[in-house]
């Protein structure tokens, strides 16, 4: 990200000089032609905040921003150019083309490095969204189970209550109200360490666990 700040502000710089030169040039009083390329540069900054700015929404929103940002982009190449051709008698060696070509290369590369910035934030937003819904799904997945805890929980204390009622042996059915209790407790401990600070929690209190019957009757 560093290094995309960096050339931007370079191809930014070179293109003000030559767009400054060619302002005063064009008659444009030497203490105002500084404005000519603010409004030329400045349009293609403004049009990239646009774009990072929305980021995300639909394609339709997205047209007039990069419209400008094209605009502004091709008015910028040309005026660089131009400057380049105009100023190409202080070096007869070189040809007009160069000239030309080598001007045009800021404002291109300022182009290229806004659409670089945009998709750098646009994949970030992907990965984003992608770990939003993974962690939504997971945390679907362990509320449905603990649900499913819950009643195999109930089911058990009632098949332990019925034992104890008819004097049958408990101890199957006690131990496994035990071990759904301590699942419960783990996961609902789990649950408060990575969930209950970001949306609360969604498991009720552990506390409601079912009150287990009394001893066991049989020797």
């Amino acid at each position: 990200m560093a290094a995309t700040v960096v050339i931007a502000i370079g191809a930014f710089v070179l293109s003000f000089a030559s767009l400054t030169d060619l302002a005063v040039r064009s008659g444009i009083d030497s203490t105002l032609a500084w404005i000519w390329p603010i409004i030329v540069d400045g349009l293609i900054v403004a049009a990239t905040v646009a774009i990072v700015a929305l980021n995300g929404h639909g394609r339709r929103a997205m047209v007039y921003p990069w419209t400008l940002l094209f605009f502004g982009a091709i008015v910028s190449t040309a005026a660089n150019a131009t400057h380049a051709i105009l100023s190409v008698d202080r070096s007869p060696d070189i040809p007009a083309v160069v000239a030309a070509l080598v001007a045009a290369m800021p404002p291109v590369v300022l182009l290229l490095i806004t659409h670089l910035t945009v998709h750098m934030f646009q994949k970030r937003a992907e990965v984003a969204q992608e770990i939003e819904a993974s962690q939504a799904e997971t945390a679907a997945t362990d509320e449905a189970y603990y649900r499913e805890l819950q009643m195999r929980r109930a089911e058990a204390a009632a098949s332990l209550a019925r034992a104890l009622e008819t004097n049958d042996d408990d101890r199957e059915h006690r131990a496994s109200v035990e071990s759904l209790e301590a699942e419960l407790a783990a996961l609902q401990e789990e649950a408060d360490a990575h969930v209950e600070r970001e949306s609360g929690g969604f498991f009720p209190s552990a506390t409601s666990a079912v009150d287990l019957p009394g001893p066991s009757r049989v020797n």
